[in-house]
């Protein structure tokens, strides 16, 4: 359904993207993994049309985004739902607000009952409908994760991205995170495409994983795939050893 080729993306003199190729299937979750500033995040930016790649290029159900603009990327980014790393719920709203904005937009037959979305979709999340009065400052991290989940799904899209979705939360809501995940997918049927480095939660939830390093998916497989894989890229990045081909420029602390 999603075909990146032959993707290069520079910033400056920082070459992120070199030559990058992946293949996502319909219904699956895929998780890409890899190290900070590695570029993960910049894949799906490119994904969803808001980077454009310096080379290659990007085709979703068999159409190029890469060259869409204006109203036609539009169309194609209305298929998109996508879980920020911090959330980016706005406070100055309510859940409510939060979960229904953009509806009007992006799903217009939807936004004339957007009390009943709202009221569904956080029920999907694990929350009860109370909650959609209530400001995001009166929110746990958890929950606040929950909503912004809730947001991504409210207009119904295919795809789901998300970004580092269990980063800042505790090794138990991590994994109520993980079962939401698993359990859209199952729900919903959507293709969900995750970047993390939490390797329990990509072995959880995934289909496949794909490692990204140096600018390249350099390892694809299942999650049993990888987790016995002899690649030594693979099981360093597993391992979380400081010693193997991954080098990291570590300052010693005066």
């Amino acid at each position: 359904m999603i075909s990146l080729q032959g993707l290069e993306k520079t910033f400056g003199l920082n070459r992120v993207l070199r030559g990058l190729d992946l293949e996502i299937k319909e219904g699956e979750t895929i998780t890409i993994m890899g190290g900070s500033g590695a570029g993960k995040s910049v894949i799906l930016k490119h994904i969803v049309g808001l980077m454009k790649p310096d080379k290659g290029r990007i085709t979703v159900k068999d159409v190029d985004i890469t060259s869409l603009k204006g109203d036609a990327l539009n169309e194609i980014q209305k298929q998109f739902g996508y879980l920020f790393q911090g959330g980016a719920l706005f406070d100055s709203l309510t859940v409510g607000e939060n979960i229904a904005f953009g509806l009007h937009n992006l799903r217009p037959d939807l936004a004339r009952h957007w009390k009943d979305v709202v009221a569904e979709k956080l029920g999907l999340v694990g929350l009860k409908p109370e909650i959609a009065a209530l400001k995001p400052a009166e929110l746990s991290g958890g929950m606040k994760k929950r909503v912004a989940l809730a947001r991504a799904i409210a207009y119904e899209p295919s795809y789901i991205l998300y970004d580092e979705p269990t980063t800042g939360l505790d090794p138990i809501m991590s994994d109520v995170i993980n079962e939401l995940i698993l359990g859209l997918q199952k729900s919903l049927g959507v293709t969900s495409i995750v970047v993390t480095h939490d390797m329990t939660s990509a072995f959880k939830i995934s289909n496949r994983i794909a490692m990204l390093y140096q600018g390249k998916i350099v390892a694809l497989g299942t999650s049993q795939e990888i987790r016995h894989s002899t690649d030594p890229l693979v099981k360093q990045f597993i391992t979380g050893s400081s010693r193997g081909p991954i080098q990291m420029q570590v300052r010693a602390i005066e």
